[in-house]
């Protein structure tokens, strides 16, 4: 077992059901139809989602509380039950929108400056690596511990959306914080330490950076889609016209342009 562990499809629909999916499909619908027309085709990119956003999603999706409060370790839960922190990242395409096999972007676990992130520098120069993933580790124990207590919830999860171009994929894991100080050291660098034990390595890595002072999630999302381990929201046919709004508004006006969006992305 490893700390984190990724649900299978199935284990997902039973978060995310039939009405819950549709809730976060409307929502995409709304943050697609927000995002702006360009002038060039070079301009397209993915749509583009804060993380507030996506926790508003996962409440409204699941009936869920939120937090409210912005660093505290979870963003919704379900009383006396379960907490999720909710994660974004982006992963990458080819130029024909194909997934490639590399790690995404990364992820924040678990952050520290003023206390022992203070003193990381020291450590990566006396190569105390050991000793930089169990100060970082204790740190996510800690976090974790937190919500727990204060919630009295007995499980812990990450959603994690991948963004990929204009397609939205979710996995879930499942953390288990007895195993979290059990992890070690797989290899080092001058700048980072690598992590054994926190996730399966077909699935990703988790690390210690030393310049960020964190530790970090990265994720092969090819993998966790090959092992039917997502949920996915395809809007590859909502991408923002290509067109200059000063020279459309002036010949047609707003409404007509506006009326064209809403029947894209509503019908």
């Amino acid at each position: 077992m490893y700390v984190l562990e990724f649900l299978n499809k199935n284990e997902i629909e039973e978060f995310i059901d039939e009405t819950g999916y549709k809730v976060i499909e409307y929502l995409l619908r709304k943050t697609a139809f927000s995002q702006p027309e360009v002038r060039d085709e070079s301009e397209l990119s993915g749509i583009q989602i804060t993380k507030e956003f996506l926790e508003d999603w996962i409440a409204q999706a699941g009936d869920l509380k939120k937090i409210g409060a912005g660093s505290y370790p979870i963003d919704v839960y379900k009383e006396n039950e379960y907490g999720i922190d909710v994660k974004f990242i982006t992963t990458g395409c080819d130029i024909d929108g194909n997934i490639t096999p590399k790690l995404s972007n990364e992820t924040s676990l678990s952050q520290n400056f003023k206390t022992v992130g203070s003193s990381l520098d020291t450590l990566f120069l006396n190569e105390e690596h050991e000793n930089i993933l169990n100060l970082w580790s204790t740190l996510l124990y800690e976090k974790i511990q937190k919500p727990i207590r204060d919630l009295n919830l007995k499980k812990i999860y990450y959603f994690v959306f991948m963004r990929a171009n204009n397609k939205i994929f979710l996995s879930i894991a499942l953390l288990n914080p007895d195993l979290i100080m059990e992890t070690t050291v797989s290899r080092f660098s001058k700048t980072s330490v690598y992590s054994n034990g926190y996730i399966d390595e077909r699935y990703g890595r988790v690390n210690v950076y030393k310049s960020k002072k964190r530790m970090e999630l990265r994720l092969f999302t090819h993998h966790l889609i090959e092992d039917n381990k997502t949920i996915l929201w395809d809007f590859d046919n909502f991408y923002p016209d290509v067109l200059s709004l000063r020279t459309e508004i002036k010949k047609n006006g707003i409404k007509k342009q506006a009326l064209r969006q809403f029947k894209k992305y509503f019908g």
